[in-house]
């Protein structure tokens, strides 16, 4: 069995079969959380949280501005 800490609380994650991708959920704090890597075992928050369309707007503008 693997296990790490959660990035959001501290609790200890385990898994008995972690698959690089898979999502978990905590369950101390009950955060979702990206298997990243599996040896070692580490899990981190889910890219598609930080997903955000402002945010990548800003980015196409700051691209253009690049380009001048």
């Amino acid at each position: 069995m693997s296990s790490t800490y959660c990035p959001n609380c501290d609790a200890t994650i385990t898994s008995g079969n972690p698959h690089i991708g898979a999502v978990i959920r905590c369950s101390e704090c009950g955060q979702e959380l990206e298997i990243i890597s599996t040896h070692p075992f580490e899990v981190d928050f889910p890219l598609e949280q930080w997903k955000d369309e402002d945010w990548e707007d800003d980015w196409e503008d700051e691209e253009e501005d690049w380009d001048d």
